[in-house]
């Protein structure tokens, strides 16, 4: 008996054969997902995916590199939001988060993967116009050794150091360190050396005829 099916069966199902191909290819490839951290180790963050995670495609958690460099060390926080984009292949060589050297096979769609933050409606900026450098204990702006050049500023005031000279602004007070001396100001005054400027006195010189004064420096 001529069985059609049997004698034509991939011609007929060529077209079903080619969608499920295309598919399979399509569910390799990197996904880009939204993402919310959940924990941070330098510029390592495990995320969380925020969009419907339900069975049978549940995903888990990943720790993945963040779109950073060590000259933009970004101070991400868990609760900060932003997508998962891919690369085309494997970077854990690069990242720490692995050692193979990859090649130009493509990666599993969800190994290589980088996340970067979104912006979001609700940002607001002090001036629209200016570079805002912010972070939840200020910033630090050094050179690539931390030394001699280093500007820090956080709550607590603002210190710029180079070399041995430091400059502090704090609130209600500013010092100032240069050559081994020290000026502070302050409320109280201006202190040179530890002595304070203005209220100090200069003792009589026997045969100068000069006189005790206060206040002025002879």
């Amino acid at each position: 008996m001529y069985d059609e099916f049997t004698q034509f069966w991939l011609q007929r199902n060529l077209n079903e054969i080619g969608k499920r191909a295309a598919l399979e290819a399509i569910d390799n490839l990197g996904k880009s997902l939204p993402c919310t951290i959940k924990s941070v180790t330098g510029q390592i963050v495990t995320v969380a995916f925020l969009y419907a995670n339900t069975a049978p495609f549940t995903l888990p958690d990943l720790t993945v590199p963040v779109d950073s460099s060590a000259y933009d060390y970004v101070p991400y926080q868990p609760g900060d939001t932003g997508v998962v984009r891919p690369t085309d292949i494997y970077i854990g060589n690069i990242s720490g988060l692995g050692s193979p050297t990859p090649t130009n096979t493509k990666a599993p769609n969800l190994s290589a993967l980088v996340f970067t933050p979104v912006g979001k409606k609700s940002f607001a900026a002090a001036n629209p116009n200016a570079r805002i450098i912010q972070g939840p204990d200020g910033g630090i702006m050094q050179t690539t050794q931390g030394t001699p050049s280093s500007v820090v500023t956080n709550q607590s005031g603002t210190t710029i150091t180079f070399g041995n000279s430091v400059l502090v602004v704090e609130d209600g007070q500013i010092s100032m360190t240069a050559g081994g001396q020290t000026v502070i100001v302050n409320s109280s005054g201006i202190s040179i050396g530890g002595i304070l400027f203005g209220t100090h006195t200069h003792p009589y010189l026997p045969g100068t005829g000069a006189q005790t004064e206060t206040g002025n420096p002879q």
